[in-house]
């Protein structure tokens, strides 16, 4: 949500081997309103590149010809001023580490955050002409912060936001999923000191026990069964740039242990390797737990909560923040190239009248959707299926007071509606995985099944 300005329309090489991977790209980066042009190998790169003008290039590192690391040299010698984004498996491998010393400009790890990716496209094709640039201002707040809005709740964490990025200390970005917490912190590294080196991001409920110390501290050859060869982990690839822990709370109390010693000296040892190796980065991290109180439950080291509790910034949830609804709405529609403002009183009553427990990502979700239902046309109530079913609206008879029944509601009609899926229901929800497994642990549901 950082970006602010809307820039002419650019043209983006997809360069993926599979189909699927490389059809979400594609769809993604279109409703963005950039031209995209896919290929499945690096041969018809190469022939895409010299049949028209590229500005940016997309680049799965595990192409099927495994040719990858040759052409990145091969392409920023002929195009310098082309930026290289290079996907990865999950962000540690060598190869990715030596890309970056190659000449590619970022690294983002499978699953890709589409959100972090658009803002680099869109620092990327900012126009670096004296004066001030030829660019379409939307008509949303004026603040240049990663996300935007004028009340009260968020000016004081524009305020944090910007002090952080101006200095060197451990952010921890707290608040529930989809507040935006990724978004911020790619901004504060944007803006930092160290923005021309990596921003290296790890989700922390995805990976556990020894994949979790691999990942984040690399593996020497035989370390264990799996470790076929030498592995440069996300904090030597973050040497120098900014190191991202998503939700740290969901990180093992061993991986934990390792991270305290790494953060307080910035040196570590890849698992089985007895060599020191040091890397100096810049920590931010970000959880939707309450890490002060898993720390007093032993949930959490406590030592660790200390160490990296140095800037704590709350991001509030949507819901308390209606004010910025109106600035948030206008600016994703505009991102979707829609013109047809201002909205209907009835939309926006829609929107105000709605809890978002998925926040900022469940509100960008709603508004694509409804997007494409309009087919062109002006955005209309029905075109909010979802939130016409939700509690929040469907059931204001029923005088429910309490805010969490309310979303457990939607949560449950949610997964009543796609079967019992959770991943499913967490991508329309807007909510991780993790988080939503956790919500439904805590759900009284035969209290709740009378109003499903």
């Amino acid at each position: 949500m950082s970006l602010t300005r809307i820039y002419a329309k650019q043209s983006i090489l997809v360069v993926e081997d599979d189909g699927s991977s490389s059809f979400g790209y594609k769809t993604h980066l279109a409703v963005c309103g950039y031209e995209v042009i896919t290929a499945g190998t690096l041969e018809g790169a190469s022939e895409a590149m010299e049949a028209k003008k590229i500005h940016a290039v997309l680049l799965d590192l595990k192409m099927s010809d495994d040719e990858a690391m040759h052409w990145i040299p091969r392409l920023k010698r002929m195009h310098p001023e082309i930026p290289i984004v290079l996907i990865t498996g999950t962000g540690g491998e060598p190869s990715a580490f030596e890309a970056t010393k190659n000449g590619v400009d970022n690294v983002l790890a499978k699953p890709v955050d589409m959100l972090a990716l658009e803002i680099f496209l869109a620092k990327c094709f900012q126009p670096e002409v004296p004066g001030k640039p030829e660019i379409m201002e939307p008509e949303v707040s004026k603040n240049v912060g990663p996300i935007f809005g004028e009340g009260k709740s968020i000016a004081k964490v524009l305020k944090y936001v910007g002090l952080a990025a101006t200095h060197q200390s451990v952010v921890l970005l707290l608040g529930e999923t989809g507040t935006g917490k990724g978004v911020i912190a790619n901004w504060i590294h944007e803006n930092s000191d160290c923005k021309s080196a990596p921003f290296i991001a790890l989700n922390c409920s995805s990976l556990k026990g020894e994949l979790m110390q691999s990942e984040l501290f690399g593996h020497a050859k035989g370390a264990f069964t799996s470790a076929v060869k030498d592995r440069a982990g996300l904090i030597e690839m973050a040497d120098g740039g900014t190191l991202f822990l998503d939700e740290i709370g969901d990180m093992d109390l061993s991986a934990q242990a390792q991270l305290l010693k790494t953060i307080e000296d910035k040196s570590f040892r890849r698992v089985g390797e007895s060599k020191l190796r040091k890397s100096n980065f810049r920590l931010i991290c970000a959880t939707n737990h309450d890490l002060a109180q898993e720390s007093r439950e032993n949930k959490f080291r406590a030592d660790l909560f200390y160490r990296i509790n140095v800037f704590p910034i709350t991001v509030p949830p949507l819901r308390e923040r209606t004010e910025d609804l109106k600035d948030l709405a206008y600016y994703f529609l505009k991102m979707f190239n829609y013109r047809q403002f201002p909205l209907s009183d009835e939309i926006m009553e829609l929107l105000k009248s709605y809890s978002w427990p998925g926040n900022v990502r469940e509100l960008r979700n709603v508004l694509e959707r409804a997007w494409l239902l309009a087919q062109g046309q002006p955005l209309l109530a029905s075109h909010f299926p979802d939130l016409l079913d939700s509690p929040a609206v469907e059931n204001v008879d029923m005088e429910i007071d309490n805010l969490e029944l309310m979303e457990n509601l939607h949560i449950l009609k949610t997964m009543k509606k796609y079967n019992g899926d959770k991943r499913k229901s967490s991508e329309a929800l807007g909510m991780s995985f993790s988080n939503l497994y956790r919500r439904l642990s805590k759900i009284d549901e035969p209290q709740l099944h009378i109003s499903l």
